[in-house]
């Protein structure tokens, strides 16, 4: 798992170009949990003063484009592709399993369902892509769970900033603090998901 120290800097060094790479990787496995790194996102467009609608919008277009490339990767290498590439770690290769039972037994619908659920959303633009999904249908279900992930952990990254700023100096730390806490409890739940996932 990645640190968030690189994130923070290519976001300061680079603004809306910078969060939308990094959103664009995330979304196409970069081992980044995106529970922290939209949050960071929107507390650090919230300091350059970049308004809240556009830094959402930007991640979306980022968000289509990292499950775009993953679906692309599923169509045209198929499972013989990603079963080569992940030869090396069984775990992923049975979270491929699970997330593409789950998918032809869900239908259309998981595919944005899987947006806000662990290890799922990882996998799912994978299997759409594996079982052939009409792209189309995939790019409408990707956005509306995209659309509601981003906003949401963008937003408390927003929220974080702004009650900062209104609080005194000895105390702006205490928003940072309950966000860092609700992000590891998120963190916790998706090692607990990981670790089931491993599990034969």
């Amino acid at each position: 798992m990645l640190e968030s120290g690189w994130a923070s800097d290519l976001f300061a060094q680079f603004g809306l170009l910078g969060i939308f790479a990094a959103t664009a990787l995330e979304y196409a496995c970069l081992p980044m949990p995106s529970e922290v790194l939209l949050p960071l996102a929107g507390y650090i467009a919230a300091s350059s003063g970049i308004p809240l609608a556009l830094t959402v919008s930007v991640t979306v277009f980022a968000g289509v484009a990292g499950s775009a490339l993953c679906y692309a990767l599923g169509a045209l290498g198929g499972r013989p592709l990603l079963e080569r590439l992940f030869s090396r770690f069984p775990p992923a290769l049975r979270q491929l399993q699970r997330t593409e039972e789950w998918h032809k037994g869900a239908g259309g619908l998981s595919v944005m369902l899987a947006r806000v659920i662990p290890l799922f959303r990882t996998w799912i633009s994978f299997v759409a892509g594996i079982c052939r999904q009409p792209f189309w249908f995939f790019m409408l279900y990707s956005c509306m769970g995209i659309i509601i992930w981003n906003t949401v952990l963008i937003w408390g990254g927003y929220a974080m900033y702004s009650a900062g700023r209104a609080m005194p100096g000895y105390i702006r730390f205490l928003p940072a603090v309950g966000w860092l806490l609700l992000l590891s409890v998120l963190w916790l739940q998706r090692r607990r998901a990981a670790k089931r996932a491993e599990k034969p």
